[in-house]
C-alpha cells in the first residue's frame, strides 16, 4: 500500500494524496491514522513531556530525602505524586498515537540529577526552589505551545495539564519569594 500512496503523491501530487488518506481514513483503514495523526512536533512533545514526568517524579524524590525544611520536602511530595498522575495522563495519549515513550531518563536529565544529589545540604533548598521556578517558566512554555496544536489529543491533553503547570508554579514561587 505504501508504495501505492508514494506513487499517486508523486503523480497526482499533495492534493490528490490527501483525498486518497481521507477515503482510506471513511472507509476505517486503521494504521493510516497514526501515520499521520501527529507532527513530528507533537512527537517530540510527547518525548520531551514524558521526560519531564519522569525527572519531576525523581526531583520530587531527591527533595524528600535532602530538602532541610519541612516545606520543600511536602513539596518534593507533591511533585512525586502530581507528576506520577500526568504521567498516567500521558502515557495513554501517546499509545492512542502510536508514539512509545521511554521509561528512562536522558543524559541531560540525568546530569540534573546527579547534580542535584551533590548540592551541599545547607544550600540545597534554595537551589531546589530556583530550579523548580525556573523548570516551571519553560514546561508552561513548552505546554502553551503543545495547546495549539491540530491534533486534538495533544492539544486537550496539554491544556488539561496547563492548569495544574501554572497551579504548581504559583505555589512554587510562593516558597522562593519566603526564601525557603
Amino acid at each position: 500500500m505504501k508504495h501505492s500512496i508514494a506513487r499517486v503523491a508523486a503523480h497526482h501530487g499533495k492534493g490528490a494524496l490527501r483525498a486518497l488518506l481521507a477515503l482510506l481514513l471513511a472507509a476505517g483503514i486503521s494504521g493510516v491514522t497514526h501515520a499521520y495523526s501527529q507532527s513530528r512536533s507533537d512527537r517530540a512533545f510527547l518525548e520531551w513531556a514524558i521526560q519531564i514526568e519522569i525527572q519531576q517524579q525523581d526531583m520530587g524524590r531527591i527533595a524528600q530525602r535532602r530538602a532541610q525544611t519541612s516545606a520543600v520536602r511536602e513539596l518534593g511530595t507533591y511533585l512525586l505524586e502530581r507528576h506520577r498522575q500526568a504521567e498516567s495522563r500521558l502515557r495513554p495519549v501517546a499509545s492512542r498515537l502510536g508514539v512509545a515513550l521511554s521509561n528512562r531518563l536522558s543524559a541531560t536529565h540525568l546530569r540534573v540529577q546527579r547534580r542535584f544529589t551533590s548540592i551541599p545540604s545547607a544550600n540545597f533548598d534554595r537551589e531546589f526552589i530556583r530550579h523548580e521556578v525556573g523548570d516551571y517558566r519553560y514546561f508552561i512554555a513548552h505546554f502553551e505551545a503543545a495547546a495549539a496544536s491540530r491534533n486534538g489529543s495533544i492539544r486537550q491533553y496539554a491544556t488539561n495539564e496547563l492548569a495544574s503547570l501554572r497551579q504548581d508554579q504559583t505555589r512554587i514561587l510562593t516558597l522562593a519569594h519566603r526564601g525557603s
